[in-house]
């Protein structure tokens, strides 16, 4: 029986604890100051920076120059989009980027990418964990060495020497108006209200949060393989069902059906051809938009499993064309799918789920054309994981800096029925969800439509009112923008005098 070999996660040695958690204090002190009761803006990419280098400091350095160089670079592009504006998605990439720089400047050890994304991402929930283990560990090795100043004795001791010096201090405060006034100045209060329970759990969060970067124990051991025993197997049943013969004949039948669905595309999406009565090209377009994404995904998976080393694709010189050939036919099933969607949003509205829509074919016909290449120059399955994974991370990167709510505002009602666009008439509802950053296209369109007057006016006073940043912490380049729309165009009454409306 053999073992093969296999990364073990294991838990570095222990390290004393004072550093790390005077560390994870001031850093704990700093979340306080920028984030709780404020918004949040640059304040968010000032933490990650102090955190990143507080993290890097307390655990060492270790790579090489060039590491360095390479993931400071990393670093700072992935704090940019946290400048141009935070949401979720800005946030997660900075978070993945922070991590892995310091992941990958203090490794004693090199590992995969696939290892330290891995370890990145999972910071947040081994975060507790962590934190408990090398709390525990911690009193344990404390265990009968605790210093004299904190022996039971040594505490006992203050009781006298504290009472005393209560009392001399309120009789020193009657006496002296100068003290009393200075004690009176204390506000007991305020000084509770930092522990107050939100805040506290608050605390709590920030520490298990960040605590895996403070104190790193995280590494891979890879193990020695046991000397392999060759050992005569009978063919399974998975060899019949995904043999010569069974991957031959699907790929002739897939062929040929994915012709079929190919060319009623091209009759009727791409030649205009008339459809059956009833049927609009909108209702043809939406109908087969995301099944055929679905179908584009099942057959990279099938083609994966065909072209598998050791694979049927090594024993036929008929799979391997067969297989390009149907690549072909499926990245030419998602362009089809993309043109579907576009006539469908022509047809109706934009929204942000059909936007993503757009993003995800885009990503699927990107890894079906690196799985194209990859059967061309044949290259590995982890060069396909990785060209995958940095196709993925940079659309994602892009899209941080799209202006979501104003691209959408601005199609729909360009292309709206109440604009004289081929579109359906406005929804007001979605178009008033927007918020505030659509508020520059909605108000350019107000002279022409007078329905988006109580729009830009909702979407201004909700803004100066709610979400307009109250210091710099909530600062952003994108609210930069919308300050600096909103005081160079201030508030007025539309001009209907041209309205075609």
């Amino acid at each position: 029986m053999s073992i093969a070999t296999a990364p073990v996660l294991e838990i570095a040695p222990a390290r004393p604890l004072r550093l790390p958690f005077v560390a994870a204090a001031s850093c704990i002190a700093l979340a306080d100051w920028l984030f709780y009761g404020w918004p949040i803006g640059i304040s968010l990419a000032l933490f990650l920076v102090v955190l990143g280098g507080v993290a890097v400091a307390g655990n060492g350095v270790q790579a090489a120059r060039g590491i360095q160089i390479v993931m400071t670079a990393v670093f700072v592009a992935g704090l940019l989009p946290l400048i141009e504006g935070v949401n979720a998605l800005s946030a997660t990439l900075a978070a993945l980027a922070t991590a892995l720089f310091v992941i990958l400047i203090t490794a004693r050890e090199p590992s995969s990418w696939q290892r330290n994304l891995f370890e990145a991402a999972t910071i947040p929930f081994r975060g507790p964990f962590q934190l408990a283990v090398d709390l525990f560990r911690s009193l344990q090795s404390m265990n009968g060495h605790f210093p004299q100043w904190l022996s039971a004795a040594s505490l006992v001791g203050w009781i006298i020497p504290l009472a005393a010096c209560f009392v001399f201090l309120s009789l020193f405060a009657s006496a002296n108006p100068l003290i009393e006034y200075r004690l009176h100045q204390v506000d007991l209060r305020a000084i509770f209200s930092l522990l107050d329970p939100r805040r506290v759990v608050f605390w709590i969060l920030t520490v298990c949060a960040i605590w895996p970067l403070i104190l790193r124990r995280f590494r891979w051991n890879v193990r020695d393989p046991e000397p392999r025993t060759t050992v005569a197997t009978e063919a399974s049943d998975l060899n019949h069902l995904f043999g010569v013969q069974a991957v031959t004949r699907s790929l002739i039948l897939f062929n040929a059906l994915f012709a079929l669905q190919s060319g009623l595309d091209l009759t009727y999406l791409w030649g205009g051809a008339s459809l059956p009565d009833g049927m609009s090209h909108a209702e043809y377009a939406h109908r087969g938009a995301y099944p055929l994404i679905v179908t584009a995904l099942l057959a990279a998976g099938f083609v994966l499993i065909a072209m598998r080393p050791g694979g049927p694709a090594e024993h036929s010189r008929l799979i391997r064309p067969l297989v390009l050939a149907w690549i072909g036919q499926n990245i030419l099933l998602v362009i089809s799918s993309i043109f579907r969607l576009d006539l469908y949003v022509a047809a109706y509205t934009l929204t942000y789920l059909r936007l993503a829509a757009f993003i995800w074919m885009i990503l699927v016909a990107a890894g079906l054309a690196w799985i194209l290449i990859q059967i061309v120059l044949k290259k590995p399955n982890s060069w396909l994981l990785a060209v995958n994974a940095a196709t993925l991370a940079l659309v994602l990167y892009g899209c941080c800096f799209v202006n979501a709510p104003r691209l959408v505002a601005c199609y729909n009602i360009e292309h709206s029925r109440d604009n004289g666009g081929t579109g359906l008439n406005l929804d007001l509802r979605y178009l008033a969800s927007l918020g505030p950053q659509a508020l520059p296209c909605v108000e350019s369109h107000v002279n022409r439509i007078l329905v988006l007057s109580s729009i830009a006016q909702n979407y201004r006073h909700s803004y100066e009112t709610r979400m307009r940043p109250v210091n710099w912490r909530g600062w952003g380049l994108r609210t930069w923008r919308l300050d600096r729309y909103l005081a160079n165009n201030p508030a007025m009454a539309p001009n209907f005098s041209d309205d075609k409306g």
